[in-house]
């Protein structure tokens, strides 16, 4: 699991760095990424932050990284 999260956040370092779109993972390999970086942002800043980041923007901090 790490290691395809770390391919995740390349893969969009890398497309962003030459000015492309980031290319599309396939459900399987983006659900348990986006679980993953969830989890830890919820351990870094509380349940509340990430919580209302998609849901609540008008509420949602400024930055809930997760790494």
């Amino acid at each position: 699991m790490t290691r395809t999260m770390e391919l995740a956040v390349h893969m969009d370092d890398l497309a962003v760095g030459v000015g492309i779109a980031t290319p599309e993972l396939s459900t399987t390999a983006f659900d348990p990424v986006l679980t993953l970086l969830a989890g830890l942002a919820a351990r870094r800043h509380g349940q509340a932050a990430p919580l209302r980041a998609p849901a609540r923007a008008e509420r949602a901090p400024s930055a809930i990284n997760a790494l």
